[in-house]
């Protein structure tokens, strides 16, 4: 199967998984008394433990890339909270009238994802461009992907995946088996598995990647409750502790 169909066929999956998932009542959110949240895929270890300070509100999550929830949202899944890794998919949402008035509530950098003991001897964003290396990314959908080939015209440097993955976990999972010898993540991924280990990208060739949030229309009010908790100084807290930078 082609990287594209094997994209296309997850994404059917986990959209398929989420309808099942989140049955809706008439405010969108899955049941009384919990908050939906979509989020991007690397915001997945610091808004569950977000949750876990949020009260006695439920959350249920959705975590993938950014461009699958937003196609889900605007497909009709059922969401109270999308929370992405970048503007764009963002506006996709806004631009269909589903939410208005997103806010930046965290950054996050690139890093080259290598497995535990670097054995490929990645030492720069320049050695990927090595044929003889296998290189994870995710998709040009993802605003991973698309940050990596940003990272990439900026080092002048053109890389050729050897496998295209839905997120950056996927990314992750490849390079922590050893499946692949390098991938380009965020920073926080790299702190979240001990599999693998981080080789830094200049701060001239690295992106910084802007996460906005928003409770979306007609949803209820424990979604703009979850929203100011991300944003206050106790969300503000879990997220630099798992290495995300404040806007």
């Amino acid at each position: 199967m082609s990287n594209r169909l094997r994209v296309a066929a997850l994404f059917a999956i986990a959209f398929a998984v989420a309808a099942c998932s989140y049955g809706s009542d008439s405010s969108g959110s899955s049941s009384p008394g919990t908050v939906t949240v979509f989020a991007a895929a690397s915001l997945t270890d610091a808004f569950e433990e977000i949750a876990s300070g949020f009260g006695s509100v439920g959350v249920e999550f959705n975590f993938l890339a950014s461009s699958d929830l937003a196609a889900q949202i605007i497909a009709g899944a059922p969401a109270d909270v999308f929370a992405s890794a970048d503007e764009a998919n963002m506006a996709r949402v806004v631009d269909e009238g589903l939410a208005g008035n997103p806010l930046v509530f965290a950054e996050n950098r690139l890093s080259i994802a290598v497995p535990a003991g670097n054995p490929g001897g990645i030492e720069s964003l320049s050695d990927l461009d090595d044929p003889d290396l296998v290189v994870a990314l995710c998709n040009e959908e993802c605003p991973a992907g698309r940050y990596a080939i940003e990272a990439f015209e900026s080092a002048g440097i053109s890389v050729e995946p050897d496998s295209l993955e839905a997120d950056v976990r996927g990314v992750l999972t490849r390079v922590g088996l050893g499946e692949a010898d390098a991938g380009v993540v965020y920073v926080t991924d790299i702190a979240a598995d001990p599999d693998v280990e981080g080789v830094d990208i200049p701060e001239e060739d690295n992106v910084v990647a802007t996460y906005p949030i928003v409770a979306l229309d007609d949803a209820p009010e424990e979604a703009s409750e979850f929203v100011n908790y991300v944003r206050s100084e106790s969300g503000e807290r879990i997220l630099t502790d798992f290495g995300f930078q404040l806007p």
